[in-house]
């Protein structure tokens, strides 16, 4: 991959680091010197560019876990080594990371895609002052026909999780660790809520609707029913958010009790069957969530299956109707600007 970062390295030396690194996967996992197998892991990590050791793990090795530690070492290093890095460099590895995932989006080991996917949104949070908005849409254009379900059906499920890695990411409260100012987190946190975050909402709706017909029908396979799974908790996700851009009808922003609780909200994650939590998205919402007749959508849906599935006792706590459900009790709980001012008399 042209400006993938790290140069040219001898295939020996590669394959030596790969079999080093999936011995001391096996060790760890065997319980045989886990001390020595961690040292070799934490080397990986520690190393200075080890980019191209760890793509040619991630590109060669059959032991899903040391795939897992070579894209964890992607993360730790970019990160460690952002200031050197050049602009090609960082593209690249964003890149990588996101065309690995949709190329492997339909194998078993989803716990190695998921990693891969985290170090993606981890970089693109580093980078996201940088990067100019050509750039960011250049990145975002390729998740959106992925998640349009354009390149199939894992691929769509993939790119519904990579933007949950995302949203996740962008939130302070569950952000990895970059060592840099709050201010930091606070633009990029503002930056994607203002420029993105309904984009994506739209996006995770359109790939529910793209599956509906055939769950509600008879040929519908575990794939689409994973999802829209996927996707109505993107949704449920999204509007967990603790909206910093809710305005009144004059215009005048709404300033937040706390400021340490920006982004994901864990009381709603936390949600109990008859617990409500406030969602305040602001005026620029209306049209998705309201007026778009998207709720009345997901309560008919709802309805259907629970109709469909009547006699399947099991259903009812399936993914797909616990996400529904989650869904449903957020979009009862909007408040605020969202609804139009009523004028006196």
């Amino acid at each position: 991959m042209e400006g993938f970062p790290g140069g040219a390295t001898d295939l020996s030396q590669l394959q030596s680091t790969m079999e080093a690194v999936e011995h001391a996967c096996s060790s760890i996992q065997m319980h045989v010197n886990p001390g020595e197998a961690e040292k070799i892991i934490l080397s990986l990590r520690l190393s200075p560019l080890p980019y191209q050791s760890c793509r040619f793990i991630l590109e060669t090795s059959q032991i899903p876990n040391a795939r897992f530690q070579a894209a964890g070492a992607i993360g730790d290093a970019a990160i460690r080594e952002w200031g050197i890095l050049t602009d090609e460099n960082k593209r690249s590895l964003i890149s990588f990371c996101l065309c690995y995932v949709m190329e492997h989006s339909g194998a078993a080991d989803a716990y190695v895609q998921a990693k891969v996917s985290a170090v993606a949104a981890l970089l693109i949070k580093r980078g996201w002052l940088d990067f100019a908005e050509t750039e960011k849409m250049a990145i975002f254009s390729e998740v959106k026909q992925a998640i349009l379900g354009i390149h199939g059906m894992n691929a769509q499920y993939t790119g519904i999780n990579f933007l949950e890695s995302l949203v996740s990411e962008f939130s302070p409260s569950t952000s990895t660790a970059m060592g840099l100012p709050r201010e930091f987190h606070e633009q990029c946190l503002l930056s994607l809520e203002l420029n993105y975050l309904k984009e994506f909402y739209c996006w995770a709706q359109a790939s529910a609707l793209s599956v509906t017909d055939k769950i509600i029908g008879c040929g519908a396979t575990v794939s689409e029913d994973k999802v829209c799974s996927a996707a109505l908790r993107l949704m449920f996700q999204i509007l967990n958010w603790n909206f910093r851009q809710s305005t009144n009808t004059l215009g005048h922003s709404i300033n937040k009790i706390s400021a340490s609780s920006y982004g994901i909200r864990h009381d709603a994650v936390l949600l109990k069957k008859y617990e409500r939590s406030l969602v305040q998205p602001g005026p620029i919402w209306n049209d998705v969530l309201l007026s778009s007749g998207h709720t009345v959508w997901l309560l008919n849906l709802y309805a259907t299956l629970r109709q469909k599935y009547s006699s399947d006792v099991i259903w009812i706590d399936s993914p797909l109707a616990v996400s529904a459900r989650q869904l449903i009790v957020q979009l009862c709980s909007l408040t605020g600007t969202i609804f139009p001012a009523v004028a006196d008399g």
